[in-house]
């Protein structure tokens, strides 16, 4: 039987689905900083205002939500506007299936493709699993903050690790293309495409 997987940008009827994986991340662990789980309205306001300029991604397989990978600005500053933040979240029961990687392959030469040149990801420590998996990926430790946040009853540390897309020497930038311009060209669901094909079943 054929099986049908799909990367692609998040619309709204992705909320529930992507509620469904973020929550327990939420409620139940420091992964994530926050302490309540965001509104069905307030999580379609988060991914549609994220996909004005940068990719919020999911991955569905057999129409069901195997994960979802995003990107935001770092900071406000204009100098700092070459630098995303990124995140992937996976469901339990697509676990195994390199979701995680296919979505931040996609997301990657996505935002290349944009023109962004350094990513940065947050870990909250201890977590092996994530650390072994961003290392994987190319990234490596930047820093590290103490009791960075309060949460599940203690206070978090937080690990920082980068990766920069230009090897060597970067070139001097240029402007940022937002992704509503290109979310439609043939690069893009050429790069969608590749990134489903990377998915195991």
């Amino acid at each position: 039987m054929n099986r049908k997987i799909v990367i692609r940008p998040a619309i709204e009827r992705d909320v529930l689905p992507v509620l469904e994986v973020y929550s327990p991340f939420v409620r139940e662990t420091a992964v994530s900083f926050e302490t309540s789980v965001p509104s069905p309205g307030e999580m379609w306001e988060r991914i549609s205002s994220i996909g004005e300029n940068y990719p919020f991604l999911v991955c569905e397989i057999d129409y069901r939500m195997a994960g979802f990978a995003y990107a935001t600005n770092h900071r406000r500053r204009d100098a700092y506007k070459w630098c995303k933040e990124v995140s992937v979240y996976v469901h339990p029961g697509f676990r195994g299936k390199k979701v995680a990687t296919a979505l931040y392959h996609t997301l990657f030469r996505i935002l290349k493709l944009q023109g962004v040149v350094n990513l940065l990801a947050g870990i909250t420590l201890p977590n092996p699993e994530s650390i072994g998996f961003h290392e994987k990926m190319g990234f490596r430790k930047a820093g590290e903050f103490t009791g960075l946040g309060y949460k599940l009853g203690k206070w978090q540390n937080v690990g920082w690790w980068e990766l920069s897309m230009d090897k060597g020497i970067k070139p001097s930038p240029q402007p940022i293309i937002p992704f509503r311009e290109l979310q439609d060209s043939d690069a893009v669901k050429n790069i969608f495409s590749e990134g489903e094909g990377t998915v195991i079943l």
